[in-house]
């Protein structure tokens, strides 16, 4: 499959009709903050950890009002441009330099430096004049009444770097699919919409407003196009410390097992999140209503829809990406790379943008309205053991 390096024990608007569908057939950031590029900065959070504060200082004339910054112990940091250095403690010593465009969750402070979880997995420091500061969100309550307007939706490219994924017939890295859809869908989350909820049609509107924020935990605008390694660790702890509403990883799969008539996409959720199920079944029902204008031979596996693979010891999410993560979030599986049909699909634009145009769909259903979604399979025991996902040989981008 497209998740191997996803685990720990391996690498509509509220008037929204429910579309209920066959069981038959789920800060980067990089916050565009980088190079330039710095429209995410604008948008308002929702809550930091500390106010802003106002001192009024009397004199014997005049009242002079000044604004203390807040002081943020949690959030996303950018690294600025030129790059910023990775250090091994508060008062320590410089490890190496990170690469500009880089986003990095961080939960404690001490002074100007804050604690930040790197690509590789690893604990380190970095100085706030390195990095821009975006606080963490009050996560909403999806449903009816919800304000999109206020989202911080998180978009997790599966794999990169030396974690190459499914790879296809013709070598089409999965890697490389996973990170255009994501920067598909974030320009779609960006910016108002109208949605024909029928069709599936996104349209130019004002219908549906674009979210606060959008996090990409890989993105093209930082080192080498985006194709570097992240870790587990370092994808949810983005997620954390963005205050993420909702977590859509994307992916696609490898070595189907039987041919369908329909796509044979999975969508996994967490058992431990009570509202992933909804999310998966709601992105299944996307997702197909996307992928049904195209013709080819679909492949898929023996169960298709929502699912979730558990550790049959202990009950818990057998994905190591969704038993870290508290917010809603899924693992989405799309096509099969390894179907060369598929493969040459996944190689154009129209698919991209269909996938991606599904992803965007259902997470607006899923956070505006309270439809169940659909074909959500039980839990799975699933006793596979892969081996320990190992960055023993991750490297942190460093800036040139």
């Amino acid at each position: 499959m497209g998740i191997g390096g996803i685990m720990s024990s391996r690498p509509l608007g509220a008037s929204s009709p429910m579309r209920l569908m066959s069981a038959s057939v789920l800060f980067a950031v990089l916050v565009s903050a980088c190079a330039g590029d710095v429209a995410i900065m604008d948008a308002a959070p929702r809550g930091v950890a500390v106010p802003a504060v106002t001192t009024s200082l009397p004199t014997s004339t005049t009242t002079t009002t000044s604004t203390i910054p807040p002081i943020v112990n949690r959030g996303v940091a950018v690294v600025n441009p030129g790059g910023g250095d990775l250090i091994d403690g508060p008062e320590g010593s410089v490890i190496q330099s990170i690469h500009q465009g880089i986003a990095l969750g961080f939960d404690e402070r001490d002074g100007t430096k804050l604690r930040v979880t790197t690509p590789c997995n690893d604990t380190a420091w970095i100085d706030e004049s390195d990095v821009s500061v975006i606080p963490q969100s009050v996560r909403g309550t999806p449903g009816p009444g919800f304000d999109l307007a206020k989202a911080v939706v998180v978009l997790d490219p599966g794999h990169g770097g030396r974690d190459w994924g499914a790879v296809g017939a013709t070598s089409l890295g999965e890697k490389e699919v996973n990170l255009a859809i994501a920067e598909m869908a974030k320009q779609l989350f960006e910016s108002p919409h109208a949605i024909d909820w029928t069709t599936g049609a996104v349209s130019g509107g004002r219908e549906y407003p674009g979210v606060a924020r959008v996090v990409l935990t890989r993105s093209s605008d930082a080192a080498d196009d985006g194709d570097y390694e992240i870790g587990l660790g370092y994808r949810s702890a983005i997620a954390e410390a963005a205050g993420a509403d909702v977590m859509v990883s994307i992916h696609n799969n490898s070595v189907a097992q039987r041919d369908l008539e329909q796509p044979g996409t999975e969508i996994y959720y967490s058992v431990s999140n009570d509202e992933s199920a909804r999310l998966a079944g709601i992105i299944y029902e996307e997702m197909l209503l996307s992928l049904e204008q195209f013709d080819v031979p679909w492949t898929g596996g023996f169960v298709t829809g929502a699912r979730a693979r558990v550790d049959p010891e202990t009950g818990d999410d057998y994905y190591g990406l969704l038993r870290r993560s508290s917010m809603p979030a899924v693992i989405a599986e799309g096509v099969f790379l390894t179907n060369p049909e598929e493969e040459a699909l996944a190689r154009t634009d129209e698919f991209r943008q269909a996938y991606a145009e599904a992803v965007y769909r259902a997470v607006v259903r899923f956070l505006t309205t309270d439809d169940p979604g659909s074909s959500i399979n039980p839990p799975e025991p699933f006793p596979d053991d892969a081996g320990v996902a190992s960055t023993a040989s991750c490297r942190v981008p460093e800036q040139p």
